[in-house]
């Protein structure tokens, strides 16, 4: 229950809420909130006084323990089978802040049940069937990609998700090599191109792209010929995305390190296609 609410939240309407609360009542509330250890004094108010009051405000805002967004997109009759899902997968990692998003949510077709469970350490990703459970660090809650996740998703807690980011154009450039290095290898690349296409519209249009028209973007621009589409999106993106002075150089450097690379390393495409599309995106010819 107590992932539906936050700390900030409480904050924001702290007037308010003395009208149902006690200060004392409220202390203990943001003590719980922030995960701080309760004496047996304040646990016996937080589970007699200030639970029950919490939850009772829930059910007032017809708010059952799941937040569901982006309704508008989800089909209907997903909503009781992806509930059931997190439930099940809530027992299996309790206490732990989880959502669900992805296909199975929207598209008649899908390949998997993407659950997401933010956790304090690393942890390996599983699948049981259909349903895979990935595990990401709690610090991607003030991440792009938990922006967009989010804008159609359901899960056991609230948040308040970012919506101004700072993305560095080696950041940009890193995403779109690391996404190529995985296409010409023959690995899955799924996630480099959610990653890639995410980034590459926030930089460019200042638009978070929800799960939904991630997935219809990659549906419609990408086709056999993935290399050369995606280097089309950069060279027409990427200038409108930052000051052309730093650009040209920040470009221009790396062009100049991948042809010594290439030198050494005369089979290597990605480099070929690196020095390629940065010269496009600058302008100047070979």
């Amino acid at each position: 229950m107590e992932n539906l609410i936050s700390l900030s939240l409480i904050k924001k309407n702290e007037s308010q809420l003395k009208r149902i609360f006690t200060n004392i009542q409220l202390d203990i509330l943001k003590k719980k909130l922030q995960k701080k250890t309760l004496n047996s004094n304040e646990k016996t108010y937080y589970y007699k006084y200030i639970k029950p009051k919490v939850k009772a405000m829930l059910l007032f805002c017809n708010i059952a323990e799941i937040n569901i967004q982006g309704k508008e997109f989800l089909l209907e009759e997903r909503i009781p089978q992806a509930t059931k899902v997190l439930r099940r997968v809530e027992q299996m990692h309790r206490k732990k802040k989880i959502m669900m998003s992805g296909s199975f949510l929207f598209s008649k077709e899908y390949q998997d049940i993407d659950v997401f469970v933010f956790v304090h350490y690393k942890k390996d990703d599983y699948k049981k069937g259909k349903l895979h459970v990935n595990f990401i660090n709690e610090s991607a809650l003030d991440s792009l990609f938990f922006s967009s996740l989010t804008q159609v998703s359901i899960s056991n807690f609230a948040y308040e998700a970012k919506k101004d980011f700072d993305v560095k154009l080696n950041d940009v450039l890193q995403s779109y090599e690391l996404l190529i290095n995985h296409i010409l290898n023959k690995e899955n690349y799924e996630k480099e191109l959610r990653d890639f296409l995410l980034t590459i519209e926030y930089v460019s249009k200042g638009v978070i792209l929800n799960p939904k028209q991630l997935y219809d973007l990659k549906n419609k621009r990408i086709n056999k010929n993935i290399s050369g589409i995606l280097s089309g999106i950069f060279i027409n993106d990427l200038p409108l995305s930052y000051d052309q002075s730093e650009l040209s150089r920040v470009l221009k450097q790396r062009i100049k390190d991948y042809k010594k690379l290439s030198k050494e390393y005369k089979q290597a495409k990605n480099l070929e296609l690196y020095i390629d599309t940065y010269r496009q995106a600058i302008g100047f010819g070979a």
